[in-house]
């Protein structure tokens, strides 16, 4: 399978970036990293082996609309599947050819992975207490063949109040449309998070920079069920160890 990976960024720290670039690179399976600058081009970015989309303005939305132009140009390229990666994040070596591996066996349309939550500097938290694949999957633990390439749009539609929950929005796409699933339960992604919300999960206290509340999140989470759309808050499936959980566990 020719695939590509989608990563979208803007004004991410460097070393961040090189080794989110570095994990794609380094992968058993080979693949094609399209990466979509949105409004914010770095010239470093030239000289990587990876196809560089630059977007004149930042269209301020997670990364939902680069996500859907890289796709396109994926799409448009004849690849055979499309993965997602966020700038912050990278893969383990084996993170794609599992997918592909999870396709041959399953002949799912969509392929997912779980992942780990990292610090800021990239050690470990832990398993994430929340992928199942089938309610709630990462942005970064997707990857689409070609049957689902019609969803990969459903990127840039996204109400503007719904960005913040983009993949939790996409994991609805996906299920509107019945596309077959099938969730490898590896831990192939690393996720760096700056949530406050998700260090104290862990029982860690959050350290320097993590300084997202979430409000964004819940607010988009409220705003989907007052008009009228699914319940997608957050399900606890796992306990974290030494941590504590709420009243969803």
């Amino acid at each position: 399978m020719r695939v590509a990976v989608v990563t979208p960024y803007f004004e991410t720290p460097r070393d961040w970036f090189e080794q989110c670039h570095r994990s794609v690179m380094a992968q058993t399976h080979p693949c094609t990293h399209i990466v979509v600058a949105d409004g914010a081009p770095e010239d470093y970015v030239g000289g990587w082996e990876a196809q560089h989309i630059m977007l004149d303005v930042n269209h301020a939305d997670y990364g939902d609309t680069p996500r859907a132009i890289g796709s396109v140009a994926a799409i448009g390229q004849q690849f055979d599947a499309i993965a997602y990666l966020d700038a912050d994040n990278w893969y383990t070596p084996d993170h794609i050819a599992s997918l592909v591996e999870l396709h041959r066996e399953t002949d799912a349309d969509v392929c997912i992975s779980s992942r780990t939550m990292n610090h800021l500097d990239g050690s470990e938290l832990g398993p994430c207490l929340e992928t199942d694949g089938a309610f709630f999957a990462d942005t970064s633990c997707l990857m689409l063949t070609r049957p689902a390439f019609r969803v990969a749009g459903a990127w840039a539609m996204f109400e503007p109040q719904l960005h913040p929950i983009c993949d939790r929005m996409m994991m609805h796409v996906i299920r509107q449309h019945q596309l077959k699933r099938a969730f490898s339960g590896k831990t192939t992604v690393a996720f760096r998070t700056a949530y406050k919300g998700m260090y104290r999960l862990y029982g860690v206290t959050p350290p320097p920079g993590a300084d997202k509340s979430g409000d964004d999140f819940l607010k988009a989470i409220d705003y989907l069920k007052h008009m009228g759309g699914p319940d997608l808050s957050p399900r606890i499936i796992r306990r974290p160890p030494g941590g504590q959980v709420s009243h969803t566990d």
